[in-house]
């Protein structure tokens, strides 16, 4: 077996502070599962659990769980006593309602949970199946916890729409609150859909919450609150349609939503920590927040993603989607150097360089705690030492030779005049740099939905083959309805309204970064570009044409306007939101 030159904790990449998430392919469904178990328990996570449909391989299937439901409670599945029927609920469940894995032993699909259709998911959700939430959860809790619009109150957003038709029993657990049922029933407020999942999940209880320290959901301040900021505003404003889009459909608005906004500040943070390192501060906040629904962002960073919304057919188009992507990737990795450098810059720190209450410090504080170490006079004797040890540990063990590669490193550091932080993280990331490429890709894959129709993400093929930035429809149709929506100078309250397609693009640029017609504010432009801009700008019109939203009733941009497929009328009392 061949000698590994790095420890384990040498290798340690992540930190908190500056992304809290883990890189690495990532779970949605799982991540809001997560979010729903901390949203009821205030943080905690369910660790354990004693019910024997998961505790063999074999019995987490959806025929067993029906099974369990036909004994348990018959009544609510009259008339589903046959095979044939039993089958059909069974497909039901395995394709609408379960999150379903191959299993390593059986080499079968199994339950591993369920999906995030309502906060009683939690009664089923599987704690003995390994991880893919990589911290993506506590992003999202600690983005939520404190909003009162959405999460806090009693009455939140997040608690009204997921919480519908139960109420909370102990300390985990819900019971369904059959008088809400009744009532929605008569008004048609309830679907089959969520109907059926309530009862399919009436026989189980929720497990308990652990107790220990690290059976807790991570606490953290954001490197880019502004971010997180939109984040909130957006979610607010995509709860308005509730009622008026589908309950199934707005469950993967939101998803997408949150998926979208995850990626738009991994991005950031890929920026920010290159500037900090680059220049021993963090980077101010672009002006102040931006009022809901307008067309900015005040992030330290403003974000580039030029979109291919040809399908590849354009090769000039096609190229620059597939040049952004490559210019973000080669940030990415100047970022593995700064994120490790502020890693390890936090392990010389907590050896004794920062008192007990700095420890306790979070997000932007801590970190310019952190920066502000950079020229401390212990700081070159500390990772002289690291340097040493790493050479200690690669000494060829029959030589006595120094490993050459870390030689050469170390030579070449000394030759630029750079710190030994610099030069320990170079060795680093010499070693760690194809293990880090692989899970940030896999990262920015899942984050930005990699070929799928809730992303900006695509390219066909696989190895070599060059991604670029693209629209799904999915994504594409929820940044409308958020684009439609204004509020009435009358009364304050949100209604939707038709928009000019060149208002929408200018949306989408100034507030997430996503470009259409336009490569960049510093970008020339040759006859070249600019008929390949013309072209991407034309197959948006055409997209949302096949999608229903686009009318043009003459050539002239303002007859050219964009329909929301849900409207908010200006007669319907809508909901309005704290903060909204």
């Amino acid at each position: 077996m061949a000698k590994s030159i790095l420890t384990r904790q040498q290798k340690l990449f992540r930190m908190e502070s500056v992304c809290p998430f883990d890189a690495n392919n990532v779970s949605l469904d799982e991540a809001m599962a997560k979010l729903f178990i901390y949203l009821r328990t205030g943080g905690r996570k369910i660790a354990t659990t004693s019910k024997p449909f998961y505790l063999a391989d074999d019995q987490a299937v959806p025929e067993t769980l029906i099974d369990i439901v036909l004994g348990e409670r018959p009544q609510n599945f009259q008339g589903v006593t046959d095979a044939q029927r039993k089958e059909l609920l069974s497909a039901w469940v395995g394709s609408h309602f379960a999150i379903m894995t191959k299993s390593r032993k059986l080499g079968e699909q199994r339950i591993t949970g369920m999906r995030p259709l309502h906060f009683a998911i939690i009664k089923l959700f599987n704690p003995r199946v390994r991880s893919q939430d990589r911290y993506l959860s506590d992003f999202f809790y600690n983005a939520l916890k404190d909003d009162p619009a959405l999460a806090s109150n009693p009455d939140s957003l997040f608690k009204q729409f997921f919480g519908v038709c139960v109420r909370p029993f102990g300390n985990t657990d819900f019971q369904v609150d059959e008088a809400e049922i009744a009532n929605l029933a008569t008004s048609g407020g309830i679907d089959i859909e969520l109907l059926f999942l309530l009862r399919l999940l009436e026989p189980f209880e929720a497990d308990t919450f652990g107790l220990k320290k690290d059976e807790r959901a991570a606490s953290f301040s954001f490197l880019c609150p502004e971010q997180i900021a939109l984040l909130r505003q957006d979610l607010q404003l995509l709860f308005l349609y509730k009622g008026k889009i589908p309950r199934r459909e707005l469950i993967n608005y939101m998803m997408t939503l949150l998926a979208f906004h995850a990626a738009l500040y991994f991005f950031q943070v890929v920026r920010i920590t290159n500037y900090m390192v680059q220049n021993g501060k963090l980077p101010p906040p672009r002006g102040a927040d931006p009022k809901p629904g307008e067309p900015r962002s005040n992030a330290p960073f403003k974000l580039d993603f030029f979109c291919d919304l040809t399908g590849g057919h354009d090769a000039k188009v096609k190229e620059m989607a597939e040049r952004r992507y490559t210019e973000h990737f080669k940030e990415v990795e100047s970022y593995f150097h700064s994120a490790y450098l502020m890693k390890k810059l936090e392990e010389f720190a907590l050896s004794g360089y920062i008192t007990k209450d700095q420890r306790e410090m979070k997000g932007k504080d801590y970190v310019a705690l952190l920066l502000g170490l950079l020229k401390h006079k212990d700081l070159e004797g500390f990772f002289a030492k690291s340097i040493s040890d790493i050479q200690a540990n690669a000494r060829d063990d029959e030589t006595g030779e120094d490993d050459p590669t870390i030689q050469r490193i170390i030579d070449i550091g000394a030759e630029r005049k750079q710190s030994k932080l610099h030069t320990y993280v170079d060795i680093l990331c010499h070693f760690q740099h194809s293990q880090l490429r692989d899970q940030h890709r896999k990262l920015i894959s899942s984050l930005c939905g990699f070929e799928q129709d809730r992303g900006f993400l695509t390219g066909v093929g696989r190895g070599r083959a060059k991604r670029r930035y693209a629209l799904g429809n999915e994504l594409l149709e929820v940044l409308l309805q958020l684009a439609v929506l204004r509020k009435r100078a009358s009364d304050q309250k949100w209604h939707s309204r038709e928009i000019e397609i060149g208002e929408f693009v200018h949306w989408l640029q100034e507030r997430y970064g996503l470009l259409i017609d336009k490569y960049g504010d510093d970008v020339p432009e040759d006859e070249q570009t600019n008929r390949a801009l013309a072209t991407n700008y034309e197959h948006l019109k055409t997209r949302l044409r096949q999608l229903g939203f686009f009318t043009a009733l003459s050539d002239a941009s303002n007859s050219q306007v964009i329909r929301p497929r849900f409207p908010i009328v200006e007669e319907e009392p809508v909901l309005t939101a704290a903060g909204l």
